[in-house]
């Protein structure tokens, strides 16, 4: 099983020399079972993103329905500036990783952001303090090294 296994993953490739014994047999029983789970949840993972792209394409294709026969609008018949301040929401949102545009949506991400921001600054000036006194220390230890040596 563990030889077919390597087979499918080297391909043309020839497998490499390994020590074939009772132990490396078990650890590479187990890379294999780890391996075929993580390729189960990559596959599941793919096929649930082409199930969202399939709807979100299908929802887009509505609006475009309603915008286009409701309204009269298309994107050709927006103002450049519209449809630049178009494209600057959908980016914004993307970038948010915001799943609509509603102002909620984009709070609470600016708002998750901003916390993480000053979670990280607050990490960054620990380590600052740490690498001051560390710095303190090491001065002082060469101070006293310098004093030994004289």
């Amino acid at each position: 099983q563990v030889t077919l296994w390597l087979k499918k993953i080297y391909g043309c490739v020839p497998i490499p020399e390994y020590e074939v014994n009772e132990r490396t047999v078990d650890i590479l029983h187990e890379v294999m079972e780890c391996n075929e789970e993580r390729d189960k949840d990559v596959t599941l993972l793919i096929e649930d993103m082409k199930d969202r792209a399939t709807r979100y394409e299908a929802e887009a294709e509505y609006w475009q329905d309603i915008l286009g026969e409701s309204l009269g609008l298309s994107e050709g018949s927006l103002s450049q500036e519209a449809t630049t301040d178009l494209t600057d929401l959908v980016e914004s949102a993307m970038e948010l990783e915001v799943e609509d545009t509603s102002l909620t949506s984009f709070y609470s991400a600016i708002n998750y952001m901003t916390s993480e921001l000053y979670e990280t600054k607050s990490k960054n000036e620990e380590m600052e303090l740490e690498l001051k006194t560390l710095t303190k220390k090491l001065t002082s230890a060469l101070m006293m090294e310098k004093h030994l040596e004289e």
